[in-house]
């Protein structure tokens, strides 16, 4: 008999963003960072015979937990472990989604067998590819133990077809969540799933409590390119709730100027200035810079505003996904910005994002950091 520990990734960018990841190869989050290794001591002291993981940069970064403590073991990759391709929606907002495709959004999450968009992948063929590599594993490693990292939503196909129940009376597993299973005369068997208890407050499902509505749904917002000079007066009431939140006082804020600079910006592309809509009602805006630091091969953040009613549901974080998503289309390698050193609020919500301090700086209305969040694509190992 073969025993299969069947792990999801960390915490990763779409999870975080509120963006459909699939086959997108989306980096792990400083969250994700924690729960690696919170992962690697729960198999401190389990013995491990081999190592498998999608080809995605999210599985593999995960996949470094299990190394830590087994530093014998070699990495194998294999793209039969992939999350399920989800077409058109990759890298889109679930906002997006939820308002042009609202009947295939809920077939996704409650049939999945009869939900397609284009270029999607078919429900029966995830769960058939991964079933297929899992036997395969177990054919190649009798009577030993395997570690073997994937992505929510193919596990869950296999958790829910090996239960013989429906895929929506299956939940997802949190991040890095373990799904034991065993192999025997070519069939698998379930024994648990879906363990998140190594996890304690690093639990990515209890955080995204925050996000929730009073209905219990997600709080996906949905983004919307501004208007000027439509939404002038929108745009200035934002950029002065801002400074005034930054440095306390309007020295050194001249709204026309800034005003001026993004009608430009938004001439040239219409995504550098978006406001995020939740429930018909404004949630925030962000603004994009992308000549600033574009020598340094950066892009850069203006203006990130989040109306104070609708703080504490990560809409602040989908909108830098947002940015994100921007400037990685243009090859930028990170994302830079200007934070008064007196906003501890801002400071910590950016570094829990991945921002660092680069420098300082004096601003016209006070003492800045210049902050930076790396975007490159790439696998994360635990120290």
């Amino acid at each position: 008999m073969t025993r299969l520990y069947l792990i999801r990734h960390a915490e990763a960018e779409g999870n975080l963003y509120r963006r459909p990841q699939g086959q997108y190869d989306a980096n792990i989050t400083p969250l994700g960072r924690r729960q690696v290794a919170a992962l690697a001591e729960r198999f401190k002291h389990v013995p491990i015979d081999a190592l498998w993981t999608s080809d995605l940069i999210r599985t593999q970064s995960t996949a470094s937990a299990i190394l830590k403590y087994h530093p014998e073991l070699t990495m194998h990759t294999d793209k039969a472990l992939r999350e399920v391709d989800v077409g058109c929606w990759e890298d889109r907002t679930w906002g997006e989604i939820q308002e042009q495709y609202p009947e295939q959004h809920r077939l996704f999450t409650q049939d999945p067998a009869r939900w397609h968009v284009p270029g999607s992948e078919d429900f029966a063929a995830v769960r058939e590819r991964m079933e297929t590599a899992l036997l395969a594993l177990a054919a190649a490693y009798p009577d030993q133990t395997v570690a073997v990292v994937s992505h929510a939503f193919a596990i869950r196909a296999v958790a829910s077809h090996l239960m013989d129940r429906d895929f929506a009376e299956i939940p997802y597993g949190d991040n890095t969540a373990v799904t034991t299973l065993e192999a025997e005369g070519g069939e698998l068997r379930l024994v648990d799933y879906a363990d998140g208890s190594h996890l304690g407050s690093l639990s990515t499902f209890a955080r995204q409590g925050l996000a929730n509505d009073h209905r219990g749904k997600k709080a996906d917002g949905l983004i919307r390119a501004m208007a000027l000079p439509e939404e002038e007066a929108l745009y200035i009431r934002c950029y002065r709730e801002t400074w005034l939140a930054s440095h306390g006082n309007l020295n050194g804020f001249v709204p026309q100027l800034y005003l001026s600079t993004a009608a430009r910006r938004v001439r040239e592309d219409p995504r550098c200035l978006v406001k995020l809509l939740y429930g018909g009602a404004l949630a925030g805006i962000i603004e994009l810079d992308p000549d600033r630091a574009k020598p340094a091969g950066a892009g850069w953040i203006s203006l990130l505003w989040v109306e104070e009613d609708m703080r504490g549901r990560r809409f602040g974080s989908q909108l830098v996904g947002h940015a994100v998503s921007c400037f990685r289309r243009q090859g930028r390698t990170a994302i830079r910005l200007h934070v008064s050193q007196t906003n501890a609020p801002a400071i910590a919500f950016y570094q829990a994002l991945g921002f660092r301090v680069l420098d300082t700086a004096q601003g016209v209305g006070g003492p800045q950091y210049l902050m930076e969040m790396d975007i490159r694509q790439k696998v994360w190992y635990l120290p």
